[in-house]
């Protein structure tokens, strides 16, 4: 692939350029173009009005390989806006020239590793901005309001975080206000591979989408319907919101997306959640997926922490996975809780004392999957015999209820609130939380 020429040059024409967080971005047009492009591949249209307000420039996240990501850089002409592309830092800096308010028009074309990396040998292709692999520019944890449309050839099918409207054959679009800029991911699939099911359930009705020759057994159909149903009235209760909140932009239950990727398995995208297909058909039991169906409460979309941030995966991660729990020894029983537990137990006492066993407070990032799959919830397990079960989930549910989509966000909100639910048990969390 050819590098970025264009925007090499522009760079070493403009130099360094100070930034600023974009306070106010408006009329955000975005036009993906799958026909014609290699996997992982799509051509990309973009416009939006920025508002500088004070600063004189602003930095938004944008691009991912620095060799590779982004090719054919181009930006309408302007001349009230200089810009330039910081691949090594996965930016574009805009500069203004006199206006306050200036219109910005590009086109690229995107290469997503990440999805290739992850899918590119099977028969979905999902892009996410979760991996670092930032496909259009944005202001990262800020609100917007984006026009979207998606082309495609026949040949591929689309699911997105929103609800798509089918414009013609190969055009859908859409129009999402307030959401969370870095919030959009999409899922290509090869329509001739899939299936595809409408199930009613007495929540609303439930789209599956499975590949042909390795769908699930009527049993693991129904058993999936069964705890989706469940999972989303027990987490509704406990969160006080239901799962479906037109004011967050979820007007539906998940459809569910089963892919044979070789690599991560399984994400929650606010409108569907992917999963693999390989172990939905096969594995014992379906747990996993509940966790996912949590993530609408507890999880990147919601408790905006940054990466690198102490503490991080605990709260993004550990304690959805503990709150999993709960859904099971409330659906299951004790024993079933106790079974996940003893799980949680094998799975980190082979690596207790071993350089692998960090403190949750070191999980900036999530790479460590026993420490905050595992070891974050047998800790919570020990915090909720001293407190009480229904004492700490009300805790984290109203930890959900006041910080979801508050940035910045740190580890020290949660002990803070802790605290004020639980008083004098904050230095037990605090311990638990810093030890090795």
């Amino acid at each position: 692939m050819k590098k970025l020429a264009f925007a090499l040059l522009l760079a070493a024409a403009l130099g360094t350029m100070p930034e600023a967080r974009a306070q106010r971005i408006s009329d955000y047009t975005l036009v993906i173009d799958k026909r014609g492009c290699d996997a992982a591949n799509m051509l990309v249209d973009c416009s939006f009005r920025l508002d500088f307000e004070e600063a004189d420039s602003v930095a938004l996240a944008f691009g991912g390989d620095p060799e590779l990501s982004v090719e054919h850089l181009t930006f309408g002409a302007n001349p009230r806006l200089e810009a330039r592309y910081d691949a090594a830092d996965k930016r574009l800096l805009l500069r203004r020239s006199g206006a306050q308010s200036v219109p910005v028009r590009m086109s690229y074309n995107y290469t997503n590793l990440s999805a290739f990396f992850i899918y590119g040998a099977g028969n979905a292709e999902l892009w996410e901005t979760s991996y670092g692999e930032f496909y259009y520019p944005i202001p990262t944890n800020g609100r917007m309001e984006l026009t979207l449309e998606v082309r495609t050839p026949d040949s591929l099918s689309l699911l997105g975080s929103y609800p798509l409207r089918r414009i013609d054959a190969g055009r859908h679009a859409c129009t999402v206000k307030g959401m969370l800029a870095q919030s959009l991911s999409l899922a290509f699939f090869r329509t001739e591979a899939y299936t595809h099911s409408a199930e009613a359930t007495a929540g609303g009705d439930i789209d599956i989408y499975q590949l042909a020759g390795m769908e699930c057994t009527p049993e693991r159909r129904n058993e999936l319907l069964t705890l989706t149903q469940a999972a989303t009235d027990y987490f509704g209760r406990i969160y006080g919101e239901t799962y479906r909140a037109p004011q967050r932009n979820i007007p539906s239950l998940p459809t569910f997306l089963f892919h044979d990727g070789k690599g991560f398995s399984n994400r929650y995208n606010i409108g569907f959640i992917s999963a693999s297909q390989e172990k939905f058909s096969t594995y014992p039991d379906i747990y996993p997926l509940v966790h996912e169906i949590g993530h609408r409460w507890l999880g990147e979309w919601t408790l905006l922490i940054d990466d690198g941030e102490p503490g991080a995966y605990f709260i993004k991660e550990s304690l959805n996975e503990f709150m999993t729990l709960m859904f099971i020894r409330h659906h299951f029983g004790e024993e079933a809780y106790r079974a996940q537990l003893e799980r949680c137990e094998r799975e980190y006492r082979a690596i207790e004392g071993t350089p692998g066993d960090e403190p949750l407070i070191a999980m900036v990032r999530n790479d460590n999957n026993t420490v905050v799959y595992r070891k974050g919830p047998l800790l919570l397990d020990r915090l909720a015999r001293h407190i009480g079960y229904d004492r700490l989930t009300e805790a984290i549910a109203g930890f959900y209820r006041e910080y979801c989509g508050r940035h910045p966000l740190a580890y020290e909100d949660f002990a803070a609130w802790f605290e004020r639910c639980c008083p004098g048990r904050g230095a037990l969390l605090n311990e638990l939380i810093t030890r090795k």
